[in-house]
């Protein structure tokens, strides 16, 4: 049985972007604030990426002193607006405000760890072996406990059993990988054909970034609800 329809939970997590649309601002502005530093200096760390992935030598490229204090701010940045965007799916308006910022060192501790776990189980066998579809072997199989970043967000006990059939784990995956990298990469595409500048493609990936915060948060609710999980 598919609990996770695509279109539906497609077309219900824009609806809801659409109708809270003043909310979702409200809670995205104090992440935006803090994370303005590291995102100034981008394009330089791009820059910098660039030459030492093509082997140049590194001499005009110089970041600023404080770019491990600006990366500690991003990553509070998004953590607080993935988790204030969980809660607010979940648990409505009222949950989140700007005049309350997560500062739960549990919560947040909780959050970055899962987060590593993530990034690291999706990386090793790619480093091991160099073959890049890996990557997304290793994302597909381990997909159903990103869903405890929305039990982290409301404060709920992990949950590392879901007991999700293939079709509903394969349509999570769809949802939370590839359709937001496939629309990422049609709109670079796109984007760099007609000429419009990356400012075009970097709002699309914003744009993603959110309905893709809100559509983990359905298929929560979808799963939380099934008897059958």
């Amino acid at each position: 049985m598919n609990i996770l329809p695509i279109n539906k939970i497609i077309l219900a997590s824009f609806a809801f972007a659409l109708t809270h649309w003043k909310k979702i601002v409200e809670i995205s502005i104090l992440p935006i604030l803090v994370s303005l530093p590291f995102l100034f200096i981008l394009p330089q760390m791009f820059e910098l990426m660039e030459a030492v992935f093509q082997g140049n030598q590194v001499t005009d490229v110089v970041l600023p002193e404080s770019m491990l204090l600006y990366l500690v701010l991003f990553l509070y940045g998004y953590l607080s607006l993935s988790i204030n965007m969980y809660r607010l799916v979940i648990m409505g308006d009222q949950s989140v405000s700007i005049k309350t910022p997560v500062f739960n060192l549990s919560q947040i501790g909780r959050f970055i760890g899962l987060t590593l776990v993530v990034g690291f189980v999706t990386t090793i066998p790619v480093m091991l072996t160099g073959l890049g579809f890996l990557q997304l072997i290793a994302y597909f199989l381990i997909i159903p406990i990103t869903l405890n970043f929305v039990n982290i967000a409301i404060q709920q006990p992990s949950k590392y059993k879901w007991n999700l059939n293939f079709v509903t784990q394969a349509n999570l995956f769809l949802l939370q990988a590839i359709i937001p990298a496939l629309i990422g990469m049609i709109a670079t595409f796109v984007f760099g054909a007609i000429g419009l500048p990356d400012f075009f493609v970097w709002a699309v990936k914003v744009i993603v970034f959110y309905w893709s915060l809100v559509n983990l948060a359905m298929c929560y609710q979808l799963i939380s609800t099934d008897t059958s999980v």
